[in-house]
């Protein structure tokens, strides 16, 4: 179920990713990319985002907070996609994401209870 949310979500972001934003420009940029986990549990089963070369990295049983960082280049419609989350927790478990690029925050998410999952996309000229 959760590797669905992402494939779903990753369409959104590429359908997404096909407006046009004119204060956007069109060229490619270096970007420092950072990802922001945090939770009132102490591990995230599954992670996945957007790496450096546009691909994607999985991980499991992910100590929280964590945080990863990479430089990329990209242009208008390319996107970037985190999802972690707690298999296991309570009804008061939250798990939250963040993505920042050059430092400014750019999306967040926080996912609520049992099975909670936080799944932020952002899209360059979003």
């Amino acid at each position: 179920m959760k590797r669905l949310s992402y494939l779903l979500l990753s369409c959104a972001a590429l359908a997404a990713g096909c407006s046009k934003d004119d204060a956007t420009p069109s060229g490619s940029k270096e970007y420092q990319v950072e990802y922001k986990i945090t939770s009132n549990a102490p591990v995230s089963d599954y992670l996945s985002y957007t790496n450096e070369s546009g691909g994607n990295t999985t991980l499991n049983n992910t100590p929280l907070p964590a945080s990863y960082q990479f430089k990329r280049t990209m242009k208008r419609g390319d996107n970037l996609t985190i999802l972690a989350s707690i298999d296991g927790g309570t009804a008061a478990s939250e798990i939250t994401c963040a993505i920042l690029l050059d430092g400014k925050e750019v999306k967040k998410e926080t996912g609520r209870g049992i099975e909670a999952q936080a799944v932020p996309v952002y899209v360059i000229g979003e």
